[in-house]
C-alpha cells in the first residue's frame, strides 16, 4: 500500500454552514504568495477547510516532493479554487496544494509542532515515519523553507539562490466561489467529481456529517483527538464520545502493524490510517447497531442526523460492546486471536472476516443466544484449524464475491463452522463454500519468484507460519490465546476444592471460557 503524508493539520476545518448568510461579499482575491502562507501572517490565520472536506492525507511522499519541485522551479500549477465568508476563507479545491506548502514552511509533514497540536500528540508511529521520509526527500531535492529564506536579498551564485530569490513573489494564482454556503458545498462536489473523484467512503462521510455512524467513525480513526466533529454538542456528550472514541481506537486498532511481520500481536481491525480505517470503521459501527446491521444487509440511509450526540453515544457503545466480546479480559470476552480470525498468512488484516465475526455476534446476542457462545467453545479447535488451513482460498472467495454479499457471507460461514465443529466434524473447503452457494474448483495459485532474495511478504508468511504453530493455547478449548490483549488466570483446582493462589496451580485460559468453567 502506497504511503500517505498526513497534512491534515495545515488547515484547520470550519463548518461554513453557520457563517453569516446575508453579509455582503467580501472582495475577491486573486493570487496568493509563498509570504501569505506564513504561520502568523493574517491569511494563513484565516484559511479553513470545510467541515466535510476529506482528510488531507491522500497524497505520497513523492507526490509531495513533485508539487514543492514544480512550485519552486515555476513550473504551472491549477488554480486554488475558494470561497469567502465573514470570517473565513474556505479552501474549496487545493488543499493538498496549499498543505504542501504550509508543510514546507512549517517543516511539518503530519509531525511537527503544528500536527502535534493538532493531534494532541497522539501520532501514530507510522505517521511519524512517513513525515521523516517525506522531509528528507524534500531536503535532498529542495532544501529546507527556512535555509533558503536565509538567502533571500542575498545575490543568486547558485540554483538554491535562485529559488530563494523568486520564491517568495511565486504567485498561486485563485478562483473563487461566488454565492452562499449552499452553492460552495455543490461547487465542491461538481469540482471532486472531475480528476480524482472522492471515493465512496469519502462521499459516504460528506453527505451524512451529521449522522451518527459518520460522527462516530471519525471519532474513533484519532482516538477522539484532531478536529472535533461532536463539537456542537453539550460538554457532557463531547466527552462522553471522546472517552467512548478512545476506548473503541485502543481495542481495534492497537498494536500498529509492523512490515514484515514480526510479532502476532495484531489489531482487530487493521491499519489505523484514516484511508483504511474509515471504511472498516463505517461498516463496523453499522453491523454492530441495533439499526443497521438486520438480515443480510447492513443499510446506512436509516440513520437520520444527530442533533444532540446521544445518537452518536449509542452508536459507540453498541461498537464497544461487540468489540469487547471479541476481546478484553471482561468474562463475557472470546478472546479471538487476530492472527487466525481477521487475517491472511502473511498477517495483513482481512476486513470481512472481522466484519462476518462482528455481524454474526451481533445477531446472536440480538437473539440472547447464549447457547450459541458455549457452542462456539465447544467447536473453536475445529473453527481455527479450518482457518489456518484455508487462508489463502477463503481470500480468493471474498474476490470472487459481490461487495454486498461478502459481509453476509462470511458471517454464514463462521455460523457453518461452529455448528460444524460443535457436531464433532472437520468439513472440507468445498463443503464450507458450497454451503455458502459457490460451485466450481478454487484454485490456489501463488506467483512465481523471480529474486533469491525473500521480499517483506516472504518474510511475513515466514514469521507467521511459525509463531502460528507455536502459539499458546488455551488448556480448556484449544482454542490460540491472544495473550497480550485477553487473557484469564485460572485454578487449575478449584478454589472451592482447596486450590490455592500459586503459580503451580494457574493456568491461562480465554476470559469466556474461564467464565464456563465457574
Amino acid at each position: 500500500m502506497a504511503q500517505r503524508v498526513n497534512l491534515d493539520a495545515m488547515i484547520r476545518r470550519e463548518d461554513f454552514a453557520r457563517e453569516i448568510k446575508d453579509a455582503p461579499a467580501p472582495e475577491t482575491i486573486r493570487e496568493l504568495n509563498l509570504s501569505q502562507l506564513l504561520p502568523n501572517s493574517a491569511i494563513r490565520r484565516q484559511l479553513r477547510k470545510p467541515e466535510f472536506q476529506r482528510e488531507t492525507n491522500h497524497w505520497t511522499p513523492d507526490q509531495v516532493l513533485k508539487f514543492l519541485s514544480s512550485f519552486i522551479d515555476g513550473d504551472v500549477i491549477p488554480s486554488i479554487i475558494l470561497w469567502r465568508s465573514t470570517n473565513f476563507i474556505f479552501v474549496i479545491d487545493g488543499a493538498h496544494r496549499l498543505g504542501a506548502l504550509c508543510a514546507w514552511i512549517s517543516n511539518d509533514y503530519g509531525d511537527g509542532t503544528e500536527s502535534k497540536s493538532f493531534y494532541s500528540d497522539e501520532i501514530s508511529k507510522e505517521q511519524i515515519r512517513i513525515a521523516g521520509r517525506t522531509r528528507r526527500l524534500v531536503e535532498k531535492a529542495i532544501g529546507k523553507y527556512e535555509s533558503l529564506d536565509h538567502m533571500v536579498g542575498r545575490p543568486a551564485t547558485d540554483l538554491a539562490g535562485r529559488r530563494a530569490g523568486a520564491m517568495n513573489t511565486r504567485p498561486i494564482f485563485l478562483q473563487t466561489v461566488v454565492g452562499n454556503a449552499r452553492v460552495a458545498e455543490d461547487s465542491f462536489f461538481a469540482i471532486n467529481s472531475q480528476g480524482t473523484p472522492l471515493d465512496e467512503t469519502e462521499t459516504y462521510l460528506i453527505k451524512n456529517r451529521y449522522k451518527p455512524v459518520a460522527i462516530g467513525a471519525r471519532a474513533i480513526v484519532r482516538a477522539g483527538f484532531g478536529h472535533a466533529y461532536w463539537s456542537a454538542f453539550s460538554q457532557q456528550n463531547k466527552t462522553e464520545i471522546v472517552k467512548l472514541a478512545g476506548e473503541l481506537h485502543k481495542i481495534i486498532f492497537e498494536p500498529e502493524v509492523t512490515t514484515p511481520l514480526k510479532t502476532l500481536d495484531l489489531p482487530l481491525g487493521g491499519s489505523k490510517s484514516p484511508v483504511d480505517a474509515m471504511a472498516v470503521l463505517i461498516d463496523f459501527l453499522i453491523v454492530s447497531d441495533a439499526k443497521g446491521g438486520t438480515g443480510d444487509k447492513f443499510d446506512p440511509s436509516v440513520y437520520i442526523n444527530d442533533e444532540s450526540g446521544e445518537k452518536t453515544i449509542e452508536v459507540l457503545r453498541g461498537g464497544l460492546q461487540i468489540a469487547r466480546r471479541i476481546t478484553g479480559d471482561l468474562p463475557a470476552s472470546l478472546g479471538l486471536h487476530p492472527a487466525v480470525y481477521f487475517s491472511n498468512d502473511k498477517g495483513k488484516h482481512n476486513r470481512f472476516l472481522f466484519l462476518g465475526m462482528c455481524a454474526l455476534i451481533v445477531e446472536r446476542l440480538r437473539a440472547n443466544d447464549d447457547g450459541w457462545f458455549r457452542k462456539f467453545t465447544q467447536a473453536r479447535q475445529r473453527v481455527e484449524s479450518f482457518l489456518l488451513a484455508n487462508k489463502s482460498v477463503i481470500g480468493i472467495v471474498l474476490q470472487n464475491l459481490s461487495k454486498g454479499t461478502r459481509i453476509p457471507k462470511m458471517r454464514e460461514m463462521f455460523r457453518y463452522l461452529v455448528d460444524e465443529g460443535a457436531a464433532k466434524r472437520s468439513p472440507e473447503a468445498a463443503a464450507v463454500f458450497e454451503h455458502l452457494g459457490l460451485k466450481g474448483k478454487i484454485y490456489d495459485l501463488t506467483s512465481s519468484p523471480r529474486s533469491v532474495a525473500f521480499s517483506d511478504d516472504t518474510k511475513s508468511q515466514i514469521y507467521y507460519r511459525q509463531a502460528i504453530n507455536v502459539a499458546r493455547k488455551c488448556p480448556i478449548c484449544l482454542g490460540l490465546l491472544d495473550v497480550s490483549k485477553s487473557v484469564s488466570y485460572d485454578h487449575i483446582t478449584p478454589v472451592r476444592e482447596g486450590g490455592l493462589g500459586v503459580a503451580e496451580n494457574g493456568q491461562m485460559v480465554h476470559p469466556y471460557c474461564n467464565s464456563l468453567k465457574g
